[in-house]
């Protein structure tokens, strides 16, 4: 148990090293490195604090450290009898018909060190626990409630053209909604796309359509997941949390970029307008 708990904190304390640093050099990453550094650099972030890779490393006979114990050597046939400390001047046993003394080990210390790793394992879990049942019925919950106030978009010919163009070949069903929100992507395993009961043009369509079918082909739903993850083991770190909003502007700004990659001027306005016009209704 007291394994368990000396790992996590090793991976914790080696992760906010790395998020620190990486959070220190963002302004110069930035202007410098390509967003697709900049989003698969939080990957192995996260990677560091869910691997202890120190343990595939092999250790010498010296490196392995013996257990704090105290040896009491009792012989249940003698008792208070004088010890002579000089080796030399001790005469040698004599042989007897007396049971052999026994060598009996016992951990100095040992209970309470159980009770307290003990204790401190179970609050760990906990927080696990109640991190995870929070998060994913809070997305449970959101889930629902969009289900419940949209209906299924029976076909839209924009939104085969941008499948068409990324290669997605998916079955990713469209909903329109009549609660006040921009367009998203949700749904790791059954991936849905709802989109705004307000009317888009044919131009801004295809550019929402292109932003959240980009996020479905990155991966990000389940890039975000694997943060999550991260997040739930290491919810006592607040930079997990700082990590966690970098992993979900790391994937916007990827996104992005690659919207425009190969779009001209004109193309790459109407785009940050028709982004900028779904933030005002809500944010992507």
């Amino acid at each position: 148990m007291s394994e368990i708990l000396k790992t996590v904190l090793l991976l914790s304390a080696f992760g906010s090293a790395i998020i620190i640093l990486l959070s220190a050099l963002k302004p110069f990453t930035f202007k410098h490195f390509s967003a697709r550094w900049q989003y698969y650099v939080w990957l192995a972030a996260m990677i560091c604090m869910l691997v202890p890779f120190w343990k595939a490393v092999p250790r010498s006979g010296a490196e392995i450290i013996a257990p704090d114990v105290g040896v009491i050597r009792a012989d249940p046939a003698q008792s208070g009898t004088d010890t002579n400390t000089d080796a030399d001047t001790q005469s040698p046993p004599a042989v007897t018909d007396r049971e052999p003394i026994e060598y009996r080990e016992f951990p100095i210390g040992a209970k309470n060190r159980i009770r307290v790793y003990d204790l401190a394992l179970y609050v760990y879990l906990t927080g696990v626990g109640v991190f995870i049942l929070l998060a994913f019925g809070n997305y449970f919950v959101f889930l629902f409630k969009m289900r419940r106030n949209s209906i299924d978009l029976a076909h839209s010919g924009a939104f085969e053209e941008v499948k068409r163009s990324l290669k997605i070949r998916r079955n990713i069903r469209i909903r329109i909604s009549s609660r006040s929100v921009s367009p998203m992507l949700v749904g790791t395993f059954f991936p849905v796309i709802y989109l705004p009961e307000t009317a888009i043009d044919g131009d801004a369509e295809k550019m929402i359509f292109t932003h959240e079918l980009t996020h479905y082909k990155h991966g990000d739903l389940i890039y975000k997941q694997i943060a999550l993850i991260v997040n739930a083991i290491h919810w006592f770190n607040p930079f997990a949390y700082l990590m966690s909003a970098n992993v979900s502007q790391a994937c916007e700004v990827y996104c992005d970029m690659t919207v425009v990659k190969d779009m001209d001027e004109a193309g790459k306005t109407m785009y940050m307008e028709t982004i900028l016009d779904m933030l005002d209704k809500g944010g992507m």
